[in-house]
């Protein structure tokens, strides 16, 4: 796993023909093509839970969504091969819908980012298609009725690459584990209502002309799932449906060389987004009561002119994005909608972010770094609900690095960023269980990173502290049954990330991470409690890795969640089991005729240990797959 990689923005700044580029001052994190191979996932989320500093829970809307450093998702942005794939409506995406296939390799950066990152970027999460040497097929079948089908072919012709590929995803439920205590809508060994099926194609074309790099990639989801209900409650659960979500993407990116020290980075894309919750009477899922029908448009484009003078390098940057979110909630009789459907509701919001980052050689072992941005939203329609005004803040970052040696490097960096309350937040009411605030007030964000890397060619490993201090934190509380999102005083993160991996045979590799992080409101005064929902304390992961010769693989790892607290029914935070999942791959691949076919069989968390990511929704127990990978080369 390397420490550094290319911008999790999706690789948008050339390296210009002269000038080094300049190390970042983010800590990165990426997890590798053979990484994410090894995790034999169906879906995104699979995957982040190995990338260091990243947690995914899942909510209680039964969306998987990626916390950075105890960074909420709403404050981490989320890239395709450049293209911010958030949906803006509520500025996240459920990563239990984003099939696996799609990605070709998966990173991560911790605040403080540059402003060129654009709105709402504590942290940030990259994918980038599958760009494989030689074509390949899996098929694997698994507990809860698992069976999934992907295929990926490249070609090549000339100094033009193309990639196409499909996947195809379905299970009957999760298997919850034998101690998990659910008092209310459980019946059976598989978890109420989480069947799921995705299917997904894709594909990319990248050419080069002269220095020029050019490309167009897109895809297409189409998916419908259960989500499970809140079984520590008798009522109040939400007994929900996803019957349709459509999900495509188009991005175009241009990497143009307009001389020896000049270089323009263009992405352009647009993004359609579709989505209906049934909402039912109770855990039977016969009777409907309600329906919210969801249409999100969304255009960008991000612009980077990256300019070298001397030992000094200049990026101009410009982020827009626009979103229509129409919405139309029904509310059924008996169980049938009404003769006249009611209308769309129309949303939609504007977000621009301008910066201009300098980063320079102060010496040959020394780089600096300073950089200034705005961002803007606007509310431009706000459905049924009144005006809001526009959100807008300064953001920014300065930095220094030190590499006192080629193995290592230490650097130190603080920024300020905005998070701008989403449409969601400000007038969605989720099915009548929100009262709406108009007072909502964007978050302002003040973060630091201090960290030291070191790298051999058998070992590395690498320590950050990190501080992430939030006024305005944007939070819930209970009015009768209802919930309410609020700011408060503010919030705190203090926290350390630690990672470490050494090769002491040419077959093996053994590592790990771990990313300790309190989390804290603050100005609580008497018995309120300091605590922050769903952020653990601690998350880590340690492995060990042997790839033979011979074509037999063996992977053990573990993965870690510290004490965390979740909100009861009456919105009262109690603490969560720590939890450990031990899982265990192993494989074997076999040659002939030019194809390897590797078989695989894959048991996760085997002791089958409570994992409880929010109280009354655990997460799955013991999952066993067995798979056939057939690859050219």
């Amino acid at each position: 796993m390397a420490q550094d990689g290319p911008d999790p923005t999706g690789d948008i700044v050339v390296s210009l023909p002269q000038g080094r580029a300049p190390q970042p001052l983010e800590t990165r994190h990426v997890l590798d093509a053979r990484d994410i191979a090894l995790v034999d996932a169906v879906a995104a989320d699979e995957i982040l839970r190995r990338l260091p500093s990243v947690y995914v829970p899942v909510n209680s809307r039964g969306e998987a969504v990626a916390f950075v450093r105890n960074a909420a998702e709403r404050q981490v942005a989320l890239f395709y091969d450049g293209a911010a794939i958030n949906v803006p409506w509520d500025n996240r995406l459920d990563l239990s819908l984003f099939p696996a296939a799609l990605a070709g390799r998966a990173q991560v950066a911790g605040a403080p980012l540059a402003p060129l990152y654009g709105v709402s970027a504590l942290g940030a999460v990259s994918f980038t298609p599958p760009r494989p040497a030689y074509g390949h097929v899996r098929g694997m079948i698994g507990s809860g009725g698992l069976r999934e089908v992907e295929a990926v072919a490249p070609f090549t012709r000339g100094s033009t690459d193309v990639m196409i590929g499909g996947s195809y995803a379905a299970r009957d439920g999760e298997r919850i584990a034998d101690n998990t205590d659910l008092p209310f809508s459980q019946r059976g060994a598989l978890r109420t209502n989480t069947d799921r099926e995705i299917a997904s194609v894709f594909g990319r074309v990248g050419t080069s002309i002269g220095d020029h790099l050019l490309s167009v990639t897109a895809f297409h989801v189409d998916a419908n799932k259960g989500i499970a209900p809140e079984s520590d409650r008798p009522d109040g659960a939400r007994y929900w449906r996803y019957p349709t979500l459509q999900h495509s993407l188009v991005s175009a990116n241009a990497g143009l060389v307009l001389g020896p020290t000049t270089a323009l980075d263009l992405v352009g894309w647009y993004q359609r987004f579709r989505q209906t919750i049934d909402s039912y009477t109770d855990d039977t899922y016969t009777v409907r009561n309600s329906q919210e029908a969801n249409r999100d448009d969304t255009v960008g484009a991000r612009v980077l002119l990256t300019q070298q003078l001397g030992r000094t390098r200049i990026i101009a940057s410009a982020n827009v994005l626009d979103s229509q979110h129409d919405q139309r909630d029904t509310t059924f009789t008996r169980g049938q909608p009404p003769a006249l459907l009611p209308a769309f509701l129309h949303y939609r919001q504007r977000n621009w972010s301008f910066g201009l980052d300098a980063t320079t050689a102060l010496t040959d072992a020394i780089t600096g770094e300073i950089g200034v941005g705005y961002d803007r939203v606007y509310y431009l329609e706000t459905g049924d609900k009144p005006d809001t005004p526009d959100a807008k803040g300064w953001t920014g970052r300065v930095g220094l690095s030190w590499a006192p040696a080629e193995e290592w490097r230490i650097r130190a960096a603080v920024g300020r960023k905005i998070r701008p309350a989403t449409m969601r937040e400000l007038f969605g009411q989720a099915l009548n269980r929100f009262l709406l605030n108009p007072d909502l007030q964007p978050e302002r964000i003040v973060s630091a990173d201090l960290g030291a890397e070191w790298r051999s060619d058998a070992a590395g490993a690498s320590v950050a502290g990190f501080v992430q201090d939030l006024d305005g934190t944007i939070d819930q509380r209970n009015v009768g049954r209802l919930r309410q999102r609020i700011n408060l005083i503010g919030s705190q993160v203090i926290g350390v990330e630690a990672t470490a991996y050494w090769h002491p045979a040419p077959e093996w590799t053994l590592g790990g991470n771990g990313t300790f992080a309190r989390s804290r409101r603050k100005g609580t005064t008497g018995d309120q409690t300091d605590r922050l929902a769903e952020k653990p304390d601690m998350i880590g992961r340690v492995y060990g890795d042997y790839d033979g010769q011979s074509g037999f693989g063996a992977l053990a790892e573990v993965l870690y969640t510290g004490r965390a607290y979740s909100a009861d029914a009456d919105g009262v935070l109690v603490a969560l089991p720590r939890s450990a999942s031990v899982n265990v791959r192993l494989s074997q691949r076999v040659r002939f005729a030019g194809v390897a076919a590797d078989v695989f069989a894959r048991g996760d968390n085997l002791f089958d240990d409570r994992i409880v990511p929010q109280i009354g929704l655990p997460a799955p127990g013991r999952t066993l797959r067995i798979g056939l990978t057939i690859s050219g080369g």
